[in-house]
């Protein structure tokens, strides 16, 4: 199996050129003794098999965190393996200064020139053949979210093609005498530990690369007095650190290979350019913002509502029929847990998760996602984060889990905790099922929405504490703004399914066994030991219905569960039948901000350490309990 390493700088089509070769039939693997990520898939291409190996993104062979550091470290380790470097052609100039770094690795490879739609609409004409023979690569030019030219590229892997020293991407005499003099002076089995060129090691040593300098210590702390004295050459002939002048030499050298091979024609400003002024507008870019929100969750409300009413319609119909089938007894009451589970996982829960993820993947391909970061980066300083914490808090709309997890690119260990702590309050896709499913399903969207500007608010104000307890300053974002993108009905789809697969994969029969083992504890009348011991919570401080003490312990498993649990344990499919709108209005407010589910928990022990996760389980707990309280309050003395 050929093995082939995709990688890039962040938002130049890498992994949509990767999902377009693998069918979103991928693997999340972590790098060893890692918890960066990276996904794998398999191509099997005229009978040829191939492992593609999507790494995170990264700007540069110079690690700034932990994912550049790991992606570096993959490379170099994996020689047999062939690199697609994936360039976006709209910003070419900027995406060739990595391209250069990979080369000096001289190593196969192939250039994967992609997004040439996007670059000819902004008027920039590149001469692939002319790149290929600057760069003595093979350059494909592809379109890969249509899947134009990704085949060929693999296609072009197979010449195993290094690029000859001879005319190698050179920098300017005076820096290219001063690397060779270092190099001469670099032991061969130094160069050997490396396995990189002798000139690409001392090019690292003179950037002050961190990874070769910290081995190069390892080895033989005397050879440092020869770097420093390069890089104090360097220093004295230029007028700035060594590291600066590789990167000027590099940036210039980018940029007269772009120079050489692109040519401009006239365009009138685009249409993406003119919606940009108004979407990322510091007043109209927010009351946009808000009027997006607000039609996606009233189109996603709307569209759950239909279904939950169509279908668990049926199901009632249903238990109702197996109630003249089969006679009273455990018989009926395992069917009817079965029957329940599954009526509550297709009816109240899959009409809601569908639509929400469906409209999350359609912000995310066309490209408002990262405007929507970009607008959050002023409110993520106010409370005291950094912008790239806008990252973890949207991806927590869809799943906790991926929210904490992306906290770990923050730069500061503070920041990373502070973010992974606040990203497990967002209602997921299985609290949205609880919000649209409950509250505003029986109560109207107005509660739901109302809840959710209670939970962003909760959160801004748990930030602004958490800053001002470490009142370090975060630094600023650096976000690269994608192209507006037409999403297709085909990645949508497989989007969509990724996400959803794992409730009817997991959660459905996990429901299904719930709502069985509910209906045990019920027969055998041990669901009121429980209620009971409970009580004290939901009866006397909550103020609701014993019997939903059960349904909360549920929920600690799948959020969803403890409302899809409460039509079994209420005994009916109408809730506002047994529950007041005040007791409603309360158990929501606590469900969607009481104990992360137990996949959060894990990931946030491995990320975080247990100290912080045992602060979130019990804070979130206080924090749920002090809300609902001032929930039912407040809605005592509105109703």
């Amino acid at each position: 199996m050929k093995r082939i390493l995709l990688t890039g700088q962040p938002n130049s089509g890498k992994s949509t050129f990767f999902n377009s070769l693998t069918g979103y039939k991928a693997l999340t693997g972590n790098f060893p003794g890692a918890t960066v990520s990276y996904q794998v898939g398999s191509l099997n291409l005229m009978g040829t098999l191939y492992s593609i190996v999507d790494l995170p993104g990264a700007y540069s062979l110079i690690p700034n965190d932990k994912a550049e550091l790991e992606t570096k470290k993959f490379i170099i380790n994996e020689q047999d393996a062939t690199i697609i470097n994936v360039v976006d052609a709209s910003v070419m100039s900027r995406s060739l200064e990595m391209t250069i770094e990979l080369i000096e690795l001289q190593r196969p490879m192939v250039v994967a020139l992609n997004m040439v739609d996007t670059a000819r609409k902004k008027g920039i004409i590149i001469d692939a053949k002319e790149l290929s023979r600057l760069l003595d690569v093979p350059v494909v030019e592809t379109v890969a979210n249509h899947g134009r030219g990704t085949v060929k590229v693999i296609r072009a892997t197979h010449s195993k093609h290094i690029p000859s020293d001879a005319i190698a991407l050179h920098y300017q005499r005076d820096v290219e005498t001063e690397i060779s003099r270092l190099a001469e002076k670099l032991p061969e089995d130094l160069v050997l530990s490396f396995r990189v060129p002798r000139r690409t090691v001392a090019i690292r040593l003179l950037e002050n690369d961190p990874f070769y300098v910290k081995e190069l210590e390892h080895f033989d702390g005397v050879l440092l007095d020869a770097v420093h004295q390069s890089q104090r050459g360097l220093e004295e002939s230029h007028g700035r650190p060594a590291n600066f002048v590789i990167s000027a030499e590099r940036h210039n050298l980018a940029m007269s290979l772009f120079e050489q091979v692109t040519s401009f024609e006239y365009k009138k400003p685009t249409l993406e350019s003119r919606l940009d002024t108004v979407i990322l507008h510091p007043f109209w870019g927010y009351l946009i913002l808000v009027t997006v929100f607000y039609l996606f969750f009233t189109g996603v409300f709307k569209t759950g509502a239909y279904f939950e009413s169509l279908i668990l319609g049926q199901f009632d119909a249903l238990g109702k029929a197996l109630g003249t089938w089969i006679p009273q007894g455990l018989g009926l009451l395992v069917t009817n847990g079965f029957v329940q589970g599954l009526g509550a996982g297709l009816g109240i829960a899959v009409p809601y998760i569908i639509p929400f993820l469906v409209g999350l993947s359609f912000l995310e391909d066309t490209g408002y996602m990262a405007r929507i970061a970009f607008l959050a980066d002023n409110i993520m300083h106010r409370i005291g984060l950094h912008g790239k914490a806008v990252i973890p808090f949207i991806l927590g709309y869809g799943c906790s889990v991926p929210a904490v997890m992306a906290a770990r690119n923050l730069e500061t260990q503070r920041d990373r905790i502070v973010a992974a702590s606040l990203s497990v309050l967002v209602p997921c896709s299985a609290r949205t099922v609880i919000i649209f499913g409950l509250l505003g399903f029986y109560l109207g969207p107005g509660y739901a929405i109302g809840l959710y500007i209670l939970n962003i608010l909760v959160i801004g104000i748990l930030g602004r504490l958490a800053a001002l307890m470490d009142p370090r300053v975060s630094p600023g974002l650096v976000l690269e703004i994608p192209a507006y993108h037409m999403p297709s009905l085909k990645n949508v789809t497989a989007k969509t399914w990724i996400r959803l697969k794992d409730f009817f994969t997991v959660v459905i029969p996990f429901l299904i066994i719930g709502t069985i083992i509910l209906g045990l504890l019920e027969y055998y009348h041990l669901d009121t030991s429980v209620n009971t011991i409970l009580s004290p919570l939901t009866v006397t401080i909550l103020g609701l219905p014993k019997v939903v003490g059960t349904t909360l312990i549920f929920g600690i498993f799948k959020k969803e569960l403890s409302l899809m649990m409460l039509f079994q344990a209420l005994g009916t499919s109408t809730v506002t039948d047994a529950m007041t709108i005040q007791q409603i209005v309360t158990f929501s407010v606590f469900t969607v901000f009481y104990v992360p589910c137990i996949s959060t928990i894990a990931v946030l022990y491995r990320e975080t350490g247990w100290k912080n996760t045992l602060g979130v389980i019990f804070g979130t707990t206080g924090l749920a309990i002090l809300l609902a309280v001032a929930a039912r309050l407040v809605m005592g003395v509105l109703l």
